[in-house]
């Protein structure tokens, strides 16, 4: 098995780079996001004066836990977390099937060096922050009913310093930094040409 991480800041394009991987290997994938393993918003904390783009903002613990089944071969059972309560759903739990190639999207997942290790291939997504920015305005109006000012309130105050913090250093621990995402075909060709050579190694190391 093969685990691929894809990384990059909040609205770089993590989420369209991993579903046109697993698009080109359909029968042999599964996504996993991250984002299932936020921790549930503090009680009576709003959630505009919380920072999510922060490493304390994830369930790390429980996150390795289930790297390491799915490394193992084992099936999981993942969290459902509501982007909208910021919570996740009680008694909600989601089937994650094990594949011979796992792709992996997240904000930290070379930031935490027991979760580094798990991964076979890294990716970086490397996007303006304009064009994260109104990625951010696009996905968080439409599917979070939050409003513009909001959304600009919170990217000034926290994802932008933390996306210099603690997300852009872990473009350099990657193997491959993609430029604008799914759109650059020719890296993703790339991408797509080394996953495979990987998977058909991984296949003869099995014969």
């Amino acid at each position: 098995m093969i685990l691929v991480a894809i990384i990059g800041g909040s609205g770089s394009g993590k989420t369209s780079v991993a579903k046109e991987l697993i698009s080109f290997f359909p029968s042999k994938s599964n996504l996993l996001s991250m984002d299932n393993y936020y921790k549930d918003l503090p009680s009576g904390v709003d959630p505009r004066n919380f920072n999510f783009d922060d490493p304390k903002a994830f369930d790390f613990e429980l996150f390795e836990e289930d790297l390491k089944r799915i490394k193992s071969g084992e099936d999981i059972k993942l969290p459902k977390y509501n982007m909208v309560t910021y919570r996740r759903e009680t008694g909600i739990m989601i089937d994650f099937e094990v594949k011979d190639l796992i792709v992996v999207e997240g904000l930290f997942l070379l930031y935490n060096r027991h979760i580094s290790d798990f991964f076979d291939f890294s990716v970086y997504i490397d996007a303006p922050s304009d064009e994260r920015l109104i990625r951010r305005i696009e996905r968080d109006t439409v599917e979070r009913g939050r409003t513009v000012e909001s959304i600009l309130t919170q990217y000034r105050k926290y994802v932008a310093p933390s996306f210099k913090t603690f997300i852009e250093p872990q473009k350099y621990y990657c193997d491959i930094v993609l430029p604008e995402g799914v759109s650059n075909k020719i890296g993703m060709n790339i991408i797509k040409n080394a996953i495979e050579k990987m998977l058909e190694t991984k296949q003869e190391g099995i014969r």
